[in-house]
C-alpha cells in the first residue's frame, strides 16, 4: 500500500512540472522510484547484526534453517521463539524438552561438518571458546553464514538475545525474553549490595582440577552475589590448578558444577584437607551446571542459588 501511494504521488507530481524541468526531474523521479521498487522486493532488506567476535552478519532474509553448536545457543533460539528452526544441534542440546529431538552435528568441541553441509542451513550460530576455530574458518570459506555468540557479562546475554531475534526475524519475543532477564539479574544484584565478602573456589572438574577466570561469566555472577574468584587473575579461562594453590588461598566455601550421582564422593575429597576454611566451616556446595556455566536466560536460577549459598557462608563465618 506505501509502495503504491508513493508512485501515485510522484506521477502526479511528475505531469505537474514545467515544461522546461519535467525531462530533469522525470529522470530523478524514475530512478527513486527504481530504488523503491528494489526496497520492496523479497530478500532486499538486510537483516545485519554485529556478532561477539566484532564481524558483521547479514542475511537477506530471516534464518530458515539454523545450526546451533553450542548447548547454550541451542537454549537461547528457544527462548526467543526460534527452536523450531533449527535443523542441526550439538550434543548435549537437551532444553527445553524439544530441543532433545534435534538431530545432532557433533560436540561443541568436535563437529561433524559433513552433517551440517549436508543440513544446508541459512546461518551458523558459533561458540567462540567452545568450537575448534578451523572448523569455523571452513564453514565461512563454503559462504555459510556464521554467527559467534560468547556471552561474557550479564548484559552479553540479553544482547544475544536480541541479535538472534533481529537474524530469526523473532524480535518481539526476544526483547520480550531480554527485557525480564535484566530485570530479574537487576533485582539480585541490588539485594547483594554491600554485603561482606566471601572467597570463593569454583570448581569445574576434579580429575584434572580446573576452575574458571575471571573473564568467565560465573566469575561474574560470583561478583554481583558480593564474592570474589579466588583465581580470578589467572590467564586462562579454563585453567587446571593444584592443590597447593587452592590451600595457599583457602577460600571460605567451594562451590562445583553438580555431577550427578557423584556429590558425596566429591564432597569426600575435599574432606581430605580439613585445614580448609571451607571444609572446617562444611561449605560445600554444588550448583547444576546448567544453570550457572550456560549462557541462558536460566542463569537467572544460578545467580539465585549462588547469591543464596554466599549468604550461608557469611553466616558460617560469623559462628
Amino acid at each position: 500500500m506505501v509502495k503504491i501511494m508513493t508512485i501515485a504521488i510522484l506521477s502526479r507530481m511528475l505531469t505537474q512540472q514545467p515544461g522546461n524541468y519535467r525531462h530533469q526531474w522525470r529522470k530523478g523521479a524514475t530512478a527513486w522510484l527504481l530504488c523503491l521498487n528494489l526496497a520492496f522486493l523479497p530478500g532486499y532488506a538486510d537483516f545485519v547484526v554485529t556478532d561477539d567476535s566484532g564481524r558483521e552478519v547479514s542475511l537477506k532474509q530471516p534464518a530458515q534453517r539454523i545450526v546451533s553448536t553450542a548447548p547454550h545457543v541451542t537454549e537461547m533460539l528457544f527462548a526467543i521463539g526460534a527452536g523450531e528452526l533449527i535443523v542441526g544441534a550439538a550434543e548435549f542440546s537437551n532444553y527445553p524438552e524439544a530441543a532433545k529431538n534435534i538431530p545432532r552435528i557433533g560436540s561443541h568441541s568436535k563437529l561433524n561438518l559433513e552433517k551440517i553441509i549436508e543440513l544446508q542451513p541459512d546461518l551458523v550460530i558459533a561458540w567462540q571458546t567452545g568450537n575448534p576455530e578451523s572448523d569455523l574458518n571452513k564453514l565461512a570459506d563454503l559462504e555459510f553464514p556464521v554467527f559467534v555468540s560468547e556471552p561474557r557479562n550479564l548484559e552479553d546475554i540479553p544482547s544475544n538475545l536480541k541479535r538472534l531475534g533481529t537474524l530469526t526475524g523473532s524480535t518481539g519475543t526476544a526483547e520480550e525474553s531480554a527485557n525480564e532477564f535484566m530485570a530479574l539479574t537487576q533485582s539480585i544484584i541490588e539485594a547483594n549490595k554491600n554485603k561482606k565478602n566471601v572467597r570463593v573456589f569454583y570448581q569445574v572438574w576434579e580429575q584434572p582440577l580446573m576452575t574458571l577466570n575471571g573473564e568467565h561469566l560465573v566469575s561474574k555472577v560470583i561478583q554481583h552475589c558480593g564474592g570474589e574468584n579466588i583465581f580470578s587473575s589467572l590467564n586462562l579461562i579454563a585453567p587446571q590448578i593444584s592443590i597447593e594453590s587452592i590451600l595457599q588461598e583457602n577460600p571460605d566455601v567451594i562451590i562445583a558444577g553438580d555431577i550427578p550421582g557423584a556429590e558425596d564422593e566429591w564432597k569426600q575429597y575435599w574432606k581430605r584437607w580439613p585445614q580448609l576454611q571451607a571444609v572446617a566451616k562444611d561449605q560445600l556446595y554444588s550448583i547444576p551446571a546448567d544453570l550457572i556455566v550456560q549462557h541462558t536466560p536460566r542463569l537467572v536460577k544460578g545467580m539465585e542459588m549462588m547469591c543464596a549459598i554466599l549468604d550461608q557462608a557469611r553466616i558460617a563465618q560469623s559462628e
